[in-house]
């Protein structure tokens, strides 16, 4: 006994430090029949057509399906990937399921004025006299309202300001936050007995308005990423997505930005995935949940500093008196400042050194002042009761011309916030008198910089190749930046033509991110996902809770970020157990994959399934690695009990997060290495919230649009429990098959962590 369990751990370390570099050297690609491609120079690299195909779909898609490899073949590696580039293929499946989420037909407004976080609804019932002030603070502390109308994923349910901070926009929330912080907020420093007549008034309140809770939007927002994921026929346009969402990152960890992430990825950063740099920086910029992350939505012109408003009022003088909303006021009187702001450097700061010029771009604090002071007065227009108010004001404020106001959907350009003096910018002079020209102008400048061109070719070279790419393949995908105007498409075409790309150093180069794992696990299966909440459990045990990362920075993009031995046990982990189907919501076939006589050992079923799940890779090697690994039948046991296991805290972050949404995540990302984190969803044997496998096709959708409304289910038998206690799926724990334990072994394996 002593020996096999010394064997495991000695398999196990090899595992962790083939991840880690050691024995993850370039493994070379098997030599198959070639033949020639148009553009894409794949032959000259010495690989085969299926090579080709398959390091394609690993890079610009999230892994191939069953067949899909021999699919990309007969169209055509060129054709395929410029379909890809066009972004516009039919797709009625994922159409069909999209149906079940309600949000991504709702406008921004909507959203924001339907899906209401608890204090948001105490506060309007309290203003309309349903309850009074005294009963706030029991209704606050009201734990069947929590569980209603607590927000989902791993955010505070805050709604103050919980601003970036300089670098992260967290708002001072952590794990624990999940709780429910505005619900325990307000004086109600013990929890009073609860009044159910209380909870009726508030809850039949909501209801008359038409008010959802706020986990429902954020439900809806990780099921569609994950679906859209899975089961896109435009693949690289969801890569592009995740791409750029982390390029642009905005954290569900900050309360106000919350409520709009659904309609940030929908409206800005999806549509101009595939587009410009300057497209994406405008409806970013724009965007209410990138103006709360970073602050800007309050950030003023100097109390002493003269304002566009002020410019215009000067010029209006002698044809107006009075003074009507922002009208302006009689000839002896200066606008008033907006009180208790002031300027705010942070999305100036981010706008410079993530998003366009990088951290060596040249640029210094004064052009971080003098850009912060450009965007002064680009702010939200806000929600709920005081938007009808503030619409009524810019009426009055069209009557003389508009002012200097803009308003584009929530986006709002307020004239007497804005700093109109003089700017100097990157040595570039700003004239005074000017409004949301100023920082249309910035946008212009960064986008057309030579550091952003050299700043964003890298990341690219970085998301697509490896994560030390030539400087060849950078130089090369500059110029393409300046000569197309920071067309995306354009730069994507000359990395899939770079002979950098196709070079066998290249392939199997770029270790996968948690995300990345589990959606390319259910690609490769050809698993159909019922109740995405166990598999967004395990995204998050594996360390990528989604659109929780903290910082501006997004998820890194880097092997060393990904890599230790406590997250590779993990991903080992989660590989023997989505494989035994312990991870619920999913149904697979796994024996369906291969359609040939059934192996006659566990050896040959290792040789089949690993060709069928790694193809196009020299598996000598790994296989190698791999078969003590499935002749031990206690493999999925030891790995399950040498894995990481939860924190106390980040158990008791995980349970009130299923007490109150039902929906899998962990603890929101930090700062620094990601790999590994306890984050949320799923015990050591599995994922929590969730079940087993199901039927597919109507089925599926039901699960997942349960799963969006926050249903706390998703198929299976669950346990009776008392009132208040976490509900758990019963699920069968047998020994895995054999065929179970070879596929999660290879799910499990360096080479599959591998893109």
């Amino acid at each position: 006994m002593k020996a096999a369990l010394s064997n495991t751990w000695t398999m196990l370390a090899a595992v962790a430090l083939a991840c880690a570099g050691v024995a993850w050297g370039r493994q070379l690609v098997a030599a198959e029949p070639q033949r020639a491609a148009v553009r894409l120079p794949w032959k000259q690299a010495g690989l085969s057509e299926r090579q080709a195909a398959a390091h394609l779909l690993n890079r610009f898609a999230f892994g191939p399906r069953p067949g899909e490899i021999d699919q990309v073949v007969a169209t055509g590696l060129d054709r395929w990937f410029e379909r890809q580039l066009a972004a516009d293929l039919p797709d009625p499946n994922l159409q069909a399921r999209l149906l079940d989420m309600p949000a991504l037909a709702l406008s921004q407004a909507d959203m924001v004025r339907i899906y209401r976080n608890p204090n948001q609804v105490l506060q309007e019932a309290v203003k309309e006299g349903v309850i009074s002030k005294d009963e706030m603070a029991a209704a606050r502390s009201d734990q069947g309202l929590k569980r209603l109308y607590a927000t989902g994923g791993n955010a505070n349910a805050g709604g103050g300001r919980g601003g970036a901070g300089g670098r992260a926009g967290n708002g001072g929330n952590g794990p624990n936050a999940a709780a429910g912080a505005d619900l325990a907020a307000g004086g109600a420093a013990a929890a009073p007995e609860l009044r159910p007549e209380l909870r009726a008034k508030v809850l039949e309140f909501a209801r008359e308005r038409g008010y959802r809770p706020e986990r429902e939007l954020q439900g809806q927002l990780l099921a569609q990423k994950l679906l859209r994921a899975v089961d896109s026929q435009d693949q690289l346009r969801e890569v592009m997505t995740d791409f750029w969402f982390n390029h642009f990152n905005v954290s569900q960890t900050n309360g106000r930005a919350r409520p709009y992430l659904l309609s940030y990825e929908r409206d800005a950063i999806r549509p101009n995935a595939l587009g410009t740099v300057r497209s994406l920086l405008e409806a970013t910029a724009h965007h209410p949940a990138m103006l709360y992350y970073l602050d800007n939505a309050e950030s003023t012109a100097a109390p002493n500093a003269p304002t566009l408003l002020g410019d215009e009022m000067q010029a209006m003088r002698p044809a107006y008196r009075g003074r009507f909303g922002y009208g302006p006021p009689p000839p002896s009187r200066r606008p008033n400042p907006p009180k208790g702001h002031g300027l705010n450097e942070n999305y100036a700061r981010e706008l410079m050194e993530l998003h366009t010029l990088g951290v060596d771009g040249g640029y210094t604090q004064k052009d971080v002042i003098e850009v912060a002071r450009a965007f002064t007065g680009w702010t939200v227009l806000p929600s709920g009761p005081a938007r009808e108010a503030a619409e009524k004001r810019l009426a009055q404020v069209r009557r003389f011309g508009g002012l200097g106001f803009h308003v584009d959907g929530d986006f709002l350009f307020r004239a007497d916030m804005h700093d109109s003096a003089a700017k100097t910018i990157l040595g570039r002079s700003l004239p005074p008198g000017r409004g949301i020209e100023d920082g249309e102008q910035v946008l212009d400048l960064l986008a057309a910089h030579p550091s952003t061109a050299r700043h964003l070719a890298t990341q690219l070279a970085v998301r697509f190749v490896s994560d030390q790419p030539p400087p060849a393949l950078i130089d090369r995908l500059v110029a393409t930046y300046d000569r197309s105007g920071g067309d995306v498409r354009a730069m994507l075409r000359t990395l899939a033509q770079s002979p950098e790309f196709w070079s066998r150093e290249a392939v199997g180069a770029k270790v996968k991110s948690p995300f990345e794992l589990a959606v390319s696990a259910v690609r490769a299966a050809g698993a159909h996902v019922e109740d995405p909440r166990p598999l967004l459990g395990w995204i998050g045990r594996m360390g990528e809770p989604l659109y929780a990362y903290q910082a501006p920075t997004g998820y890194p993009d880097r092997a060393d970020a990904w890599v230790n031995t406590g997250s590779l046990l993990n991903r080992m982990n989660f590989g023997l157990q989505f494989a035994s189907q312990r991870v619920g919501g999913v149904d697979m076939d796994l024996p369906s994959l291969h359609d040939g006589p059934e192996p006659e050992s566990r050896d040959a079923a290792l040789r089949t399934y690993a060709a069928l799940l790694l193809p196009g890779r020299d598996l000598s090697s790994t296989l190698r690695l791999l078969a003590p690994m499935v002749a031990d039948p206690a493999m999925v046991r030891r790995v399950d009990e040498a894995a990481p296991k939860e924190s106390p805290q980040a158990a008791q972050a995980r349970d009130e997060d299923d007490e109150m949404s039902g929906a899998g995540g962990g603890g929101p990302g930090r700062g620094g290495s990601v790999a590994g984190g306890a984050g949320g969803g799923g015990t050591a044997a599995g994922s929590a919230g969730g079940a087993g496998r199901g039927a597919g096709g109507a089925g599926a959708r039901r699960g997942a649009a349960r799963f969006a409304a926050g249903a706390p289910g998703g198929g299976g038998e669950r346990e009776r429990q008392p009132r208040g206690e976490v509900v758990r799926a019963v699920r069968p724990q047998h020994p895995p098959t054999a065929i179970e334990q070879v596929v999660g072994v290879i799910f499990g394996s360096p080479e599959f962590q591998r893109r």
